[in-house]
């Protein structure tokens, strides 16, 4: 049910985008400039959520935990994606810095709402898509 959820939220995101997009300031414009692609292509990017997802369910997370969860990881998630925006200007080592600092905040707050055996489970399951960015911008570890 959340995946259906989290589907109609983005095509319900995309579709008002679209709408509000018609109506740019210069402001909107200079920051769509800055924008960069992303590491993943958006196949790619559905089928490393769809194993994440999995993944999560099995931790087996009561819900209140879970939405604690998928809050943390969204939002360090999101952050990680604009790391390589234009008008950041990070060069490719600062990128590779800040993602660092960036995982290991998030799995500082994770540690705080999970039980020991489910924290092990989050560190391999994330440790998989930190490897998967590390190849793809050809980090050193």
């Amino acid at each position: 049910m959340k995946v259906y959820q989290i589907l109609y939220l983005g095509c319900f995101l995309l579709v008002a985008n679209m709408s509000i997009a018609q109506n740019k300031t210069e402001k909107d414009i200079e920051l769509q400039e800055a924008k960069v692609d992303t590491v993943y292509t958006v196949e790619e990017r559905a089928n490393i959520q769809r194993w994440f997802y999995e993944r999560v369910n099995d931790m087996q997370l009561k819900p209140d935990v879970r939405d604690d969860y998928d809050r943390i990881i969204n939002k360090y998630v999101f952050d990680m994606s604009r790391l390589n925006d234009a008008d950041k200007n990070y060069t490719r080592e600062e990128i590779h810095d800040k993602f660092d600092e960036m995982v290991d905040k998030m799995n500082t707050e994770l540690k705080s709402i999970l039980t020991t055996d489910q924290y092990v489970n989050h560190l391999e399951n994330f440790g998989e898509i930190q490897r998967s960015v590390y190849r793809r911008w050809n980090f050193k570890n």
